[in-house]
């Protein structure tokens, strides 16, 4: 499914969401479409542009919302492969800094880990157990979580042509 980058008036993104709420806000003209894709949506009676990023007319306040963790966003944040060793069999969560040493259920601390790796690092540091983390946690924001590869490629070029 398609999918369509929002920015607010001011060009500040505020969410991702799909090609037919994207189109319907361009064609009520609540939005107008900053860049579009060179496949057109075509109609019995009409040819539309097919919108990726859209900005809003009226800047509309928006308030950030953090993303609340849970095991499929931490799945997809981390690519659905062990943060240790990179397979993708037989995957759970892991603490980083384990529970019993006063590690939190937060974005920083929880990562995808397969069973083997979980049952060496035991109750250990990665550093105890002699497990290298292969990327960071970090906390995803709601534009890593909606856009594609291609829909975030197009607003990084945007985003350096307009700043």
């Amino acid at each position: 499914m398609d999918k369509v980058l929002v920015l607010n008036a001011d060009y500040t993104p505020i969410n991702v969401t799909s090609l037919q709420r994207g189109f319907n806000l361009v064609y009520k003209g609540k939005a107008e479409v900053v860049k579009s894709a060179e496949k057109a949506i075509i109609t019995d009676t009409k040819e539309y542009q097919r919108p990726l990023i859209i900005r809003l007319l009226n800047y509309v306040k928006y308030v950030y919302r953090r993303l609340r963790v849970n095991r499929h966003r931490i799945y997809r944040r981390d690519g659905n492969k062990c943060v240790y060793c990179g397979t993708s069999k037989q995957l759970t969560i892991d603490h980083v800094i384990p529970k019993s040493k006063g590690g939190r259920n937060t974005w920083e601390n929880l990562v995808t880990c397969c069973t083997k790796c979980n049952l060496k690092k035991g109750d250990k540091t990665p550093e105890q157990a002699g497990l290298k983390l292969n990327s960071k946690p970090y906390e995803p924001d709601i534009l890593s979580e909606g856009m594609t590869n291609s829909l975030s490629q197009v607003w990084s070029e945007l985003k350096n042509s307009l700043y």
